[in-house]
This record gives C-alpha cells, sequence and structure tokens, in this order.
C-alpha cells in the first residue's frame, strides 16, 4: 500500500471503532490494533538517527537529525490513536519534519494505551520523561507537542508539571487535542452544533468518548484532571497554540476547553480552519503551510 493508504486505513478504523461502545468497542481494538508491528521503518529510523529506549515494557525513541535551530532544543511529542493505539505513520511523518526543520530532539513515547492500561500510567511514563529531559536542559527549551489523545495527554503532562513545580516548557502546539473527551453541550445551540460536527467528520465519532473515558481513568475517577485536563486549574501553564478543523466531532469539547483556558488567563492561540477534519495538520504536514509554519515559528 501507498502511505496514503495505509494513513487512510487507520483513520476508517479509527472511526469504525469509536462508533461502538462498551465490551464492542474493547474487542474491535484489540482485534485490530494489536500487531505489534511498528509504523516505524528502518528507512525512517535511520534518516531519525533513532536511538530506542524501554521504560517499565514500553518504548520510547529520540529522533535527531541535526542541531537546534532556535530556543527549542528538546521536544516531547504525544502521539494520537484514540487512547487505543500506538503511533501510525502520519504521526512519525510528522515528527521528522519537525525534526528536520527546527533541529530539535523529539522524544517520542509510546505510551500505556488502554484497554489494558490507563492514562495515569501513560501520565507516569511522560512525567519521567520529561524529569529526564530536565537533567539535560531547562525547561525553558523544551516544548511539548500532542495531537489528539496525545494533545489532551500533553495537556495533563503540563498540569503535572505545574504541581509539582518543575521548571515548566516554552510552549505547547496541539493538533486537535482530546483536551475535553467528557465535554457535553451546555445548550440547544452547541447540540445542534455537535449533531451537525458528527455528520461531517470522517474520522472521529464521540458515540464511544464514554467508554474511552472510564477506561482512560483507571484507577482515578473521570473527572480527575489527569484523566481528563479541561478539569484541571489551567492557570499557569505556558502558551498553547491549538488547531482544530471546522468538521470534526471534537471541535465543541475543543472549543469549551480553549474558552475556559481564556478565562483562567492562559495564552492560548486558536486556529480553527472551516472544512478541515480531525487532526489536519498532522496528516498535511507541511501541506498545510500556514499552520505547519505557525508551530516551526513558536519552537524557533
Amino acid at each position: 500500500m501507498t502511505q496514503e493508504e495505509i494513513v487512510r486505513k487507520r483513520q476508517e478504523l479509527v472511526h469504525h471503532m469509536f462508533s461502538s461502545t462498551g465490551d464492542e468497542f474493547c474487542r474491535i481494538v484489540l482485534e485490530n490494533c494489536r500487531s505489534g508491528v511498528s509504523a516505524l521503518s528502518a528507512e525512517q529510523r535511520e534518516r531519525l538517527n533513532t536511538e530506542e529506549y524501554d521504560w517499565n515494557g514500553f518504548t520510547w525513541y529520540k529522533f535527531r537529525t541535526g542541531q537546534p535551530k532556535g530556543k527549542t532544543k528538546k521536544i516531547l511529542y504525544m502521539h494520537g490513536g484514540g487512547w487505543v493505539m500506538d503511533s501510525g505513520l502520519a504521526q512519525f511523518n510528522f515528527a521528522e519534519a519537525i525534526a528536520n526543520d527546527t533541529g530539535a530532539e523529539i522524544w517520542f513515547p509510546e505510551y500505556p494505551i488502554v484497554p489494558e492500561h490507563n492514562g495515569k500510567e501513560a501520565l507516569d511514563m511522560c512525567m519521567e520523561l520529561y524529569r529526564m529531559m530536565l537533567e539535560e536542559c531547562p525547561g525553558e527549551e523544551i516544548a511539548l507537542g500532542g495531537d489528539s489523545a496525545g494533545g489532551g495527554l500533553a495537556v495533563s503532562v503540563a498540569l503535572q508539571i505545574n504541581a509539582e513545580g518543575l521548571s515548566r516548557p516554552n510552549n505547547l502546539f496541539l493538533i486537535s487535542p482530546g483536551t475535553n473527551c467528557g465535554g457535553s453541550p451546555r445548550n440547544a445551540e452547541e447540540k445542534a452544533y455537535e449533531d451537525l460536527l458528527l455528520t461531517r467528520d470522517p474520522i472521529v465519532s464521540t458515540v464511544a468518548f464514554p467508554t474511552v473515558l472510564k477506561l482512560w481513568s483507571g484507577p482515578l475517577d473521570i473527572d480527575d484532571w489527569r484523566i481528563n485536563p479541561m478539569r484541571g486549574e489551567l492557570s499557569g501553564l505556558p502558551p498553547m497554540l491549538i488547531f482544530a478543523g471546522g468538521h470534526e466531532a471534537m471541535e465543541l469539547g475543543i472549543r469549551q476547553f480553549v474558552e475556559e483556558a481564556i478565562r483562567q488567563d492562559v495564552d492560548v492561540v486558536y486556529y480553527l480552519k472551516n472544512g478541515k477534519g480531525h487532526a489536519y495538520v498532522m496528516y498535511e504536514g507541511r501541506a498545510a503551510a500556514e499552520e505547519y509554519r505557525m508551530i516551526i515559528n513558536r519552537l524557533l
């Protein structure tokens, strides 16, 4: 298959999974998302000068293609995949583009996913990597990024950094982030808007969100900010650059998160592009020229 066909097949699988609930959702995930084969090819590993590490049985990578070109020396990037999938080809391609254009070293965890694991375990892994980063450079030389489920996890990491009083990163860049997966319409107008989005989004359906949130919460409450960052103390977070597509089912929840962050005096730039779907900036990469350049400019 071509790269485009591989990416499209993954998108179709996500839509199929997220249109189900409960045991059926878990069955589809376990039958289709546990091949054990990484989407990172040998050729891409070589181009990225990949170093592979282990954290309690979970793989994480360091990617480096050159020397830092600006203020950001390291990036902790958390991939998307609906909280249930490891990284796909699109995520690795996006990481490679950012590595090439910034010279930053990218730390890329294959964090614990549901239904076998939970969000607390994922947060523990990512926090351990961030603490390791701080041993090599100050927080002001580190950025956090993520797409979809990984975008929500990136915000939870930033909240945990604040809670521990650690040196905070210089910024967060988030692509269609799962920052409010427990969100719901607050009035009839928002309900009509959400219903419209569900008819337009070919990738994500919010039908499975209650099931996913319960699995992701693990030993924690579903309203714990480590699981659903919308519930956190957002004030004091680093500047955030957030993207969403006007045709994605998660836009309402993302918009609610942005509004709450602004209410809590966080420096937020929200870029919404009409007619685009879920995580379009990551899927299109450099082809989404204006959006991609905004990310790179933030990191340089």
